[in-house]
């Protein structure tokens, strides 16, 4: 029977307690405000996959806002690096008495700091607090594993997945397995991307392990009766494989782009001040068909499905100056390390026949 728009019970009231329940885990973000998105990431019927989105850092003028960017990325860590029931605790704490501003603060900057003793041979914190605001942002999708935090336990492995994110959308659950990238240039980090999403599917173990550390370790804690029960079944594919879901990988690539960066219009006072971002969107936009090909080709070259992976390129003028003001937002001292895919050997026409991206 034709549902007559009253009052819902039964497995459609459980979907929708659901959708909202995951939906009460999305942080507010403002990454929009410093990053502007120039191609959406949208189905295309003519094309097979991988959706291929372009980003980039928006302009005061004609100026990159790198600093600004760094600097909401820090800030957004205050939801990024803290498990949903102690975001709440210190919400309650703030409200109590405004101190417990600075004990949140210190918090959030020692697992950082924490992270850097304990594996100082990594520097992915600014690419995964990107990928994490552009998720929300862009594909609606809560995060429902903090990552950072457990990658600071003792008996935590480093490796794995950058973030896990989740939806329920047109009848099932869609699960976004994050992967980000900081890069020299884009081609690059698409290549490294692709070989570590490639690397993951092909680890049942490691799959499975993410899913476990959702349902034992991760922010579905913080929701309540049968909408928390829900989302456990959801995550329990051994237990539940009856139920509906989708698997993407999500790749978010912020690379530099001294090219289309370094060709300035002049300044102008008769011109508007937002016509130097839109010259320089138009030029990184022109880009998307020859990216969007390396990416397909890098996927199949290392055996994953392009029609199950999201490629988000984020262009900077240069990554490693975007590290090093973040981690001076921080207040620490931001270390020199190698940048992925720069150890990677590209073949000449890996950019299907144009110039290097």
């Amino acid at each position: 029977m034709a549902n007559d728009g009253g009052d819902r019970d039964g497995p459609d009231a459980e979907v929708d307690a659901l959708a909202r329940a995951l939906a009460t885990l999305l942080n507010p973000s403002k990454i929009d405000g410093v990053v502007n998105c120039c191609v959406r990431a949208v189905h295309d019927e003519a094309w097979e996959g991988p959706r291929t989105g372009l980003l980039h850092v928006r302009f005061g003028e004609d100026r990159p806002r790198v600093e600004d960017l760094a600097y909401l990325l820090w800030t957004e860590c205050m939801y990024y690096a803290l498990p949903r029931r102690r975001q709440e605790r210190f919400r309650r704490e703030i409200a109590a008495d405004m101190t417990a501003v600075a004990r949140c603060y210190r918090a959030v900057r020692d697992l950082f700091i924490d992270f850097n003793a304990r594996h100082p041979e990594r520097a992915s914190e600014l690419g995964e607090v990107l990928a994490y605001c552009l998720v929300q942002e862009h594909l609606g999708a809560a995060q429902v594993a903090s990552k950072m935090s457990l990658k600071t336990a003792a008996n935590m492995p480093v490796h794995g997945l950058d973030g896990i994110h989740a939806v329920f959308e047109n009848g099932a659950l869609t699960v976004y397995f994050l992967e980000s990238k900081l890069a020299s240039e884009g081609r690059r980090g698409v290549a490294s991307y692709a070989a570590s999403a490639a690397e993951f599917l092909g680890d049942r173990r490691q799959y499975l392990r993410e899913y476990e550390i959702v349902a034992d370790l991760g922010n579905l804690d913080a929701l309540e009766g049968e909408a928390r029960q829900r989302a456990l079944d959801h995550f329990d594919v051994i237990g539940h494989p009856e139920l509906r879901r989708r698997e993407r990988f999500v790749g978010i690539i912020c690379h530099s782009e001294p090219g289309h960066f370094g060709k300035r219009l002049r300044i102008r006072d008769d011109q508007p001040p937002d016509i130097h971002e839109r010259d320089f969107a138009e030029r990184y936009a022109a880009d998307h068909g020859k990216l969007r090909l390396v990416a397909r080709k890098q996927l199949l070259k290392h055996g994953a499905d392009p029609a199950k992976a999201i490629v988000l390129l984020v262009a900077v003028p240069d990554v490693r100056e975007l590290r090093k003001a973040f981690y001076a937002a921080m207040g620490v001292a931001e270390r020199e390390l190698p940048l992925d895919g720069d150890d990677l050997e590209m073949d000449d026409d890996e950019d299907a026949g144009g110039d290097p991206v």
